[in-house]
């Protein structure tokens, strides 16, 4: 869970941006005490990108602006918006969002859904997508986000593959590689990020602008700044779980956070 008090641990263990999780575009439109229920953050919670997904432009539109507003008069800011077309669960598969909209016969929708929120926001738009399946459908997909507003795509190296099957093996880091070549936006690579060495030959081989870490970050808190270390010629400081776990018990003290999320990080 993207929960306050984890992205700001994360930002003092070196992580230069964080992600929300995903919220729905229907809710935040509908719902009045949506956001409040849902969104927090800080001064320290920069810069922060807020994830939504959806399937409608006019939805998505209007849940862009309602997201702008709030974070700018109840929060603390806000520095981007990203559409989800990455996620892979069942709730997505039922709700036709996430990574269900990567098929050819959604492609003008989900262009129309970047273009309208481009246009009802002043913050990027931003996109994270998964591999096609082949290199020609994923480039081709990726032009097309970036010609109707997409300000930086972030790519998960794997496909979508099945509810039955789930993903299988390593990420793709070549597509990802191949992509930033052909891309002038900014390219995030996901995918493949177990440890600091990770995070440093990701970055080396595809040239990405950035890395991004969902499950790693996750058992490893501190893997950017490691990263960073090791980008240094340094030996990776905070390798003791324990460690990272009672920082992330002050965080979570100082900005209260419900103890199931508590015990799913520290349980990790």
């Amino acid at each position: 869970a993207s929960d306050l008090a984890f992205r700001v641990a994360t930002r003092r263990w070196g992580a230069d941006c964080a992600w929300t999780e995903m919220f729905y575009s229907d809710k935040i439109v509908s719902d009045a005490g949506y956001m409040e229920q849902v969104l927090e953050s800080s001064p320290e919670d920069r810069p922060l990108v807020v994830q939504v997904c959806g399937n409608d432009p006019t939805m998505m539109a209007a849940a862009a602006a309602k997201i702008e507003r709030f974070c700018q008069d109840d929060l603390f800011g806000l520095d981007a918006i990203e559409i989800n077309l990455g996620c892979p669960q069942k709730r997505a598969m039922d709700g036709h969002f996430g990574s269900y909209l990567l098929d050819k016969r959604d492609w003008d929708l989900v262009c129309d859904m970047v273009s309208a929120m481009d246009q009802a926001v002043d913050v990027p738009i931003l996109c994270k997508i998964r591999l096609l399946q082949t290199r020609d459908q994923t480039l081709e997909f990726a032009l097309r986000l970036q010609d109707a507003g997409c300000s930086l795509l972030t790519v998960h190296g794997r496909q979508r593959g099945s509810q039955r099957h789930g993903r299988k093996g390593p990420a793709n880091l070549e597509e990802v590689a191949f992509l930033k070549t052909q891309l002038r936006i900014p390219v995030i690579c996901n995918g493949n990020i177990r440890c600091a060495q990770d995070v440093v030959a990701n970055l080396l081989s595809t040239g990405a602008d950035g890395v991004m870490s969902a499950e790693g970050v996750l058992s490893n808190a501190a893997v950017f700044a490691q990263a960073k270390q090791l980008e240094e010629g340094k030996e990776p400081g905070m390798s003791n779980p324990r460690e990272a776990a009672l920082e992330y018990l002050q965080c979570a003290e100082q900005y209260p956070t419900p103890f199931h999320i508590v015990h799913q990080h520290v349980a990790c």
